[in-house]
């Protein structure tokens, strides 16, 4: 018994096994790519905020300083926060009153967004911010400033930290 085989048999028998082996690639290059780190976190995500304050000009009122949170991450988005300003003569016999030194203050309160705000806040880069007090006005005594500020997220808010 004599088999021919038939052109069109010939052409199905090739076409199957060419599917058969396209489907079987094991050495495949297709790794899923890995997934993108944030190279920022909002003040709205983070669960923790840091507070460094970098410069300090206290007779201008202007206070730099940088954020971080979940993962070192620069926080963006900043915007509500409590500043106190203070001022402090020379050392001298005008410094004291009833034994305790005297000092002005100039406290703000920025944390209401509805409210007014004495301070300007700016994010000049991911994470890093220059704030500049707009109502000071310091008595010509006064020598020596420093400023204690917190900033607020969403769900935490910093430690109080003093300027140097």
């Amino acid at each position: 018994m004599k088999r021919i085989i038939n052109p069109r048999s010939a052409i199905l028998l090739l076409a199957a096994l060419g599917l058969a082996a396209c489907g079987s690639d094991s050495d495949s290059n297709d790794t899923p790519p890995p997934p993108v780190e944030p190279d920022s976190i909002s003040i709205a995500d983070t669960t923790t905020l840091d507070l460094a304050i970098t410069q300090f000009d206290g007779p201008g009122g202007a206070v730099s300083f940088t954020l971080t949170g979940d993962g070192q991450l620069p926080v963006t988005g900043a915007s509500q926060f409590q500043v106190l300003f203070m001022g402090y003569p020379a050392a001298g016999p005008t410094s004291t009153k009833y034994g305790l030194s005297w000092h002005q203050t100039a406290p703000m309160d920025c944390t209401d967004p509805a409210a007014h705000c004495d301070a300007v806040l700016t994010e000049t880069a991911p994470g890093t911010y220059e704030l500049l007090a707009t109502g000071l006005d310091w008595r010509n005594e006064i020598e020596d400033f420093r400023a204690v500020m917190a900033i607020h997220g969403a769900q935490v808010t910093t430690d109080p930290v003093w300027t140097d």
